[in-house]
């Protein structure tokens, strides 16, 4: 186990910057996600981390102890790959005994660890099974086990889940969620999967474009995005453009937008001035319009609605042409609403501000 270390890592190949400048301390016993789009810079982090692609510049350290230029098999990292990389002419006891004999454990050792950790994973019984033979869920556990038996110091999960169909992600997040907080491993997961994110993660980095945007825990980085991009990748956001009009002494700032006067919080400052509304789905009421709009609301029409059990989605177009997105759960005033409705939208002062710059 250990307190993972990233000082100012960067990574060029020829004048391509793929990670510029990286700084993260990853408490021992974190689940630490990094979150983005394909190109972000995650793998590539990942795998430095690993030390397989070493950094152009900058250091990673576990505890106190500089491993930047120390061999992959030396660091004593678990590695989880996408399509698993198990070993086709193996069974599963040869696949999670690998990492144990190349570490020169004892026969004896190797006899009692394997099934235990299959037992863990929810294996045992079936050591003489070829990976051809297995579901994609039982390969993913083989997987698993194979690098949580040599006990590793740090965890790496490269996207471990994209290859399983929807049920079965859900089940393996559990599985490996629930491993994780029992053998307390410092674990680094790569996802581009926000619910996979939101789901298993105590902290969540979200990449943009070779550096980290927002880290945080994920109650946080969803309800206090502090950019435009971190609220439109992690959850639902609808983004409009609004003119800053005062500070408010009670820490809730005054905006004007189309026309309405809307209340809020500022994230960050806007250097030019110019802002985007942050306003999430399911923190904006809609009803009939039966009178005319007053301070934060906004006229529209629904557009199209979609009924989903026990949310119902709307697709409002405002008066300005704007379209909002607008979610409700379990609300029976407005299961009358429907294509065609003229409506009112309440924004509230749940929404955030950010400078437009940050979309």
């Amino acid at each position: 186990m250990a307190e993972l270390i990233l000082q100012d890592i960067r990574k060029s190949y020829g004048d391509t910057e793929v990670l510029k400048g990286v700084s993260r301390r990853i408490a021992d016993g974190t689940f630490f996600t990094l979150l983005g789009p394909s190109g972000c810079g995650k793998t590539t982090l990942l795998r430095i981390i690993a030390g397989f692609v070493s950094p152009t510049q900058g250091t990673v350290h576990f505890g106190r102890d500089d491993i930047t230029r120390v061999l992959p098999h030396e660091r004593g990292v678990g590695m989880v790959f996408q399509d698993y990389a198990l070993f086709p002419d193996k069974n599963v006891f040869d696949n999670v005994a690998y990492g144990l004999r190349a570490r020169k454990l004892s026969s004896k050792e190797i006899q009692r660890k394997v099934p235990e950790y299959l037992e863990k994973v929810g294996l045992g019984g079936l050591e003489s099974r070829l990976p051809a033979e297995m579901s994609g869920g039982q390969r993913q556990r083989v997987a698993l086990a194979r690098a949580l038996v040599i006990e590793p110091r740090v965890l790496l999960m490269d996207e471990p889940l994209s290859n399983l169909d929807a049920s079965l992600r859900v089940q393996m997040r559990d599985v490996i969620r629930s491993l994780q907080l029992e053998t307390r491993t410092t674990t680094i997961f790569v996802t581009h999967d926000q619910e996979e994110a939101l789901a298993m993660s105590d902290e969540i980095a979200v990449m943009k474009n070779g550096c980290i945007d927002q880290c945080g825990a994920p109650a946080d980085v969803y309800r206090n995005p502090k950019t435009a991009y971190v609220s439109r990748f992690v959850g639902s956001a609808n983004l409009i453009e609004a003119e800053f009009l005062e500070h408010g002494l009670d820490g809730v700032d005054r905006y004007r937008v189309q026309d309405t006067l809307v209340a809020g919080r500022t994230m960050e400052v806007a250097a030019n001035g110019r802002y985007l509304m942050i306003a999430r789905p399911e923190n904006i009421k809609i009803r009939r319009k039966d009178s005319d709009p007053v301070g934060g609301e906004l006229e529209g029409r629904i557009a199209s609605f979609q009924f989903q059990g026990y949310r119902t989605s709307f697709h409002v177009v405002l008066k300005s042409g704007e379209d909002l997105h607008v979610e409700t759960v379990g609300e029976a005033e407005t299961s009358a609403l429907g294509r065609g409705d003229n409506v009112i939208v309440s924004i509230g002062e749940k929404c955030l501000f950010v400078p437009e710059a940050s979309a």
